[in-house]
């Protein structure tokens, strides 16, 4: 367990009671369900340390999370992993301004390759058949595919992969590291939906698998709240750049109260893993169950062991009929799509409601059409980038339908949110197969360079 330094130094604060001429303006007096959280709700004191200058508290959990991790070093981020990953691109830049990236990249990176200038060279992704996984969505980069990416683009700076993404595949992060060294690039991960990977004892964690950079949403799967994030360095001396980078992109009033749950979060990985191990147990056993019920689900040997991925198309379930059945049996799941399911677990769900997904996976299946295969393309079928996204976001823009939009360059990012994955990337063609997929997924009107 922890020392918690933060909390320590919060309740110094709180304990000494001094009258409270300083940010914010509730001055640690709120109504519920606010009360007892708002004591702790500081701004940057004597005794509170500072983010993007810390020397004292949130600097030593800075360390211990970077001990726990067993990285090169750590910084805390109260702005989600979009902070981190603004903070990664950053770092990327002065190697190279280009990046080559896999398309399942969450929109908040696009957004940072658009404000700093950079352009992303898409890895090509291939689509799983049920054989795979769940038809239809997009597998994880191997690393013949980012060797043979970095022999075709030898400019671009730096490799930029999401493992495990949202559907909790994971990428063989050990073999595309060994490529991306041995070529002299840097590897940066999402691992936003990774956190806990670090509560295992087996080597899952992207960094102890040989990443340089990358980032955590502690609150996706460890107990903090939302905004919680860490980004992880193997190298301790870029630590003082990343910082500088952070301060760029991040709010000059960074929630301490977010910061302190960043602590509770610690001892998840400080003690034992007991907890996550027990639920990996359950969640593999679920996998295998829903696949005897007909349901197609994340195979391979590397995925994440406590996400839930169910492909619902082959009983032949709509997402109206599969999510009304869900909510009719109390469960809310995290996303629902067109094809296929998530539901994200953490040890703080209760055995009552494991008990209940369990029973509403069972029901759903039962009686259900056995629908065959449908034909989604092998590979990623995507357009050109003909601007950089930073060229294009720049340019005068005007909106059009969809149907009218072929042969323009998009302006702006198209992307619904979850999973955040772009469905159209400024600066790329609007091509006849780009504007169905758009108008499939219920996109009517774009935005495109004038």
């Amino acid at each position: 367990m922890g020392t918690r330094p933060l909390w320590t130094a919060l309740e110094r604060i709180r304990r000494a009671d001094l009258a409270r001429f300083y940010m914010p303006g509730h001055k640690g007096r709120m109504p519920e369900p606010f009360t007892q959280a708002a004591p702790y709700d500081v701004t940057e004191i004597a005794g509170a340390d500072s983010l993007y200058e810390c020397t004292g508290a949130i600097r030593a959990l800075e360390e211990e999370f970077a001990d726990a991790y067993q990285v090169g070093d750590t910084l805390l981020s109260a702005g989600g992993s979009t902070l981190c990953i603004q903070t990664m691109l950053y770092m990327a830049r002065s190697r190279g301004s280009a990046v080559i990236c896999g398309r399942t990249i969450h929109r908040s990176a696009v957004a940072a390759m658009g404000l700093l200038g950079l352009m992303p060279c898409w890895l090509p992704g291939r689509i799983a058949s049920r054989k795979e996984g769940i038809p239809g969505i997009a597998l994880p980069p191997t690393a013949e595919e980012v060797e043979a990416a970095i022999r075709r683009h030898p400019d671009a700076g730096s490799v930029y992969i999401t493992s495990p993404d949202y559907f909790g595949q994971m990428a063989d992060v050990a073999a595309i590291a060994e490529v991306c060294h041995r070529l002299g690039k840097p590897l940066l991960v999402d691992n936003a939906h990774g956190a806990h990977l670090g509560c295992f004892r087996a080597a899952l964690h992207p960094m102890s698998l040989g990443a340089d950079f990358c980032c955590d949403s502690l609150h996706k799967t460890l107990p903090a709240l939302t905004g919680a994030a860490l980004l992880h360095l193997a190298d301790p001396a870029d630590y003082e750049e990343a910082k500088y980078a952070m301060s760029l992109f991040g709010s000059t009033s960074p929630s301490y109260l977010i910061m302190l749950s960043a602590e509770n979060a610690l001892e998840a990985l400080t003690t034992p893993a007991t907890p996550y191990w027990d639920l990996s147990v359950w969640v593999n056993d679920r996998k295998a169950e829903a696949a005897r019920l007909g349901y197609d689900v994340v195979k391979g040997f590397i995925s994440d062991p406590i996400r839930l991925a169910l492909g619902f198309e082959g009983l032949g379930h709509t997402p109206e009929s599969y999510g009304k059945f869900l909510r009719s049996r109390g469960v809310e799941p995290e996303y629902l799509g067109r094809n296929v399911c998530v539901f994200m677990l953490t040890p703080q769900n209760t055995p009552a409601q494991l008990d209940r997904l369990a029973s509403a996976m069972a029901g759903a299946a039962k009686g259900g059409p056995q629908v065959p295969e449908p034909k989604y393309p092998a590979t990623l079928r995507l357009p050109r980038q003909i601007l950089s996204p930073g060229e294009a976001m720049a340019r005068k823009e005007v909106s059009l339908p969809v149907s009218a939009s072929r042969g323009r360059i998009a302006s702006r990012l198209v992307s619904s949110c979850p999973p955040g994955i772009p469905l159209l990337v400024p600066g790329e063609e609007i091509t006849a197969q780009t504007a169905k997929f758009l108008q499939s997924s219920g996109v009517e009107r774009v935005f495109v360079v004038k």
